[in-house]
């Protein structure tokens, strides 16, 4: 027998407005409602519609004078998940206290475990997000540990044109990344190659198993890992960097200082980069470089003290050992110092393809093609209509963007991809330094 309440025409016009979005007008009909009959059904949609209109104050209100409805009534357990996680978890989140985003997010999986349920899994990884942040490693593998990853989705949503990481993903990611923080390294080496086997295009996984490796006391094994992670198209500025660590704390001085050049003029962030510097300053020291290594603890100094960050225990013995105070020339100016010295290895390899012969045709006339973020590549377009590949690294900083005019020479190469010989270019100038020098 039909629910009378239900097939009233006041209850059917405010559940068109709950379905499609009119929630306020909804809520004062499901109030009405409950206020004459006390049922669960008005209430649950009452408390959905409070919530919707951000009113979560009326919601709880609602819950707590009539929780008893709470032990029979999943559609009304489920709202109060949801207003926990809207009214706490993303009040805590946006406020950075993230003690209290992990707590109500423990509180929310104790009364919801069903792996299917997307506020499952929007809570789970929102509490990872919020023990990482906390530098919890226990907390983020206990939490990890609460479901397989065979079990979370393994392909990512598309938004606005870009394909997200799934859930499964961001479980490698989080667990393999406590393990290593952990220092549990034959785990995190273990897992990582799962991941691998898994997302075999995924550079971090890869990463971390080397890393692991170096860990555990396998130096050259992880140098050629990292190396052959190194020659993958698109490979990013800090697996060249993690080479550089790996080979100054081998004593491998010359070749960690072309790696670390390498990182430091790649395509990347220049402050993610801090790092880098403070690391080409200590091999310089080390080849009796001073000025230069002071001009590179200056920059990391810069970097730092322009983005409120403290200064490293590396670099705080850096700049005592050149006297620095909080005097320090502008980060552009450094930048600009730092970088003739970081192209020292790109001139060194153009040197090197003149004197083979490998260079087909110089002082070309060239454009700037379109520069894609995360993408460390491009190509010039000549002035016959041919493209010539390039790593957007290997052109200079201030002709770094889509139509700069730039002159060039033409190598012989190969494409790895489709096996084949190709061109690239390779002392790259830009037109404007040329007319002036």
């Amino acid at each position: 027998m039909d629910n009378p309440i239900k097939s009233s025409a006041e209850w059917i016009e405010a559940e068109h407005f709950r379905k499609t979005d009119k929630f306020a007008e909804a809520l004062s009909v499901f109030l009405s409602f409950f206020e004459k009959n006390s049922d669960e059904s008005s209430l649950w949609r009452a408390v959905h519609c409070a919530r919707k209109i951000g009113d979560f104050e009326l919601a709880f209100k609602l819950i707590e004078e009539n929780k008893q409805f709470l032990k029979t009534s999943p559609a009304l357990n489920t709202q109060l998940n949801w207003l926990k996680y809207e009214a706490l978890v993303d009040k805590n989140k946006k406020a950075g206290n993230w003690e209290k985003v992990l707590d109500a997010c423990e509180d929310i999986l104790q009364q919801n475990n069903d792996e299917t349920d997307l506020l499952f899994k929007l809570t789970l990884f929102c509490a990872i997000d919020a023990a990482k942040k906390l530098n919890d490693n226990m907390k983020v593998l206990e939490l990890t540990e609460s479901i397989a990853p065979s079990k979370l989705p393994g392909e990512g949503e598309m938004f606005r044109g870009k394909k997200l990481l799934s859930y499964r993903e961001r479980w490698y990611f989080a667990r393999i990344g406590a393990l290593y923080d952990a220092a549990l390294y034959k785990e995190c080496r273990k897992l990582a190659f799962e991941a691998i086997s898994n997302y075999p295009r995924k550079i971090e996984f890869s990463r971390k198993a080397a890393l692991s490796r170096l860990m555990m006391g396998y130096a050259d094994e992880a140098e050629e890992e990292l190396l052959a992670i190194s020659k993958i198209r698109g490979c990013p500025w800090y697996i060249i960097a993690d080479l550089a660590k790996l080979r100054f704390e081998k004593g491998e001085f010359e070749d960690a200082l072309e790696s670390a050049f390498e990182a430091a003029k790649m395509f990347g962030d220049l402050k993610t980069k801090v790092n880098v510097f403070s690391l080409i300053a200590k091999i310089q020291l080390v080849l009796g470089e001073s000025e230069s290594a002071k001009n590179h603890t200056l920059l990391a100094c810069s970097i730092r003290k322009r983005n409120a960050w403290k200064y490293s225990s590396d670099l705080e013995q850096l700049a005592m050992r050149f006297g620095l105070d909080e005097r320090l020339p502008a980060q552009e100016t450094l930048f600009k110092i730092c970088e003739t010295e970081w192209k020292r290895a790109s001139n060194k390899e153009t040197e090197q393809a003149i004197n083979n012969g490998n260079i087909i045709k110089n002082s070309l006339l060239g454009t700037v093609g379109s520069i894609i973020e995360g993408r460390p590549f491009t190509f010039l377009k000549c002035e016959n209509g041919q493209d010539a590949y390039t790593r957007c690294d290997d052109i200079p900083q201030e002709s770094r963007f889509e139509g700069a005019k730039v002159i060039f020479d033409l190598a012989e190469s190969f494409d790895k991809t489709k096996n084949k010989k190709s061109v690239r270019a390779v002392g790259i100038k830009s037109q404007d330094c040329l007319k002036t020098a």
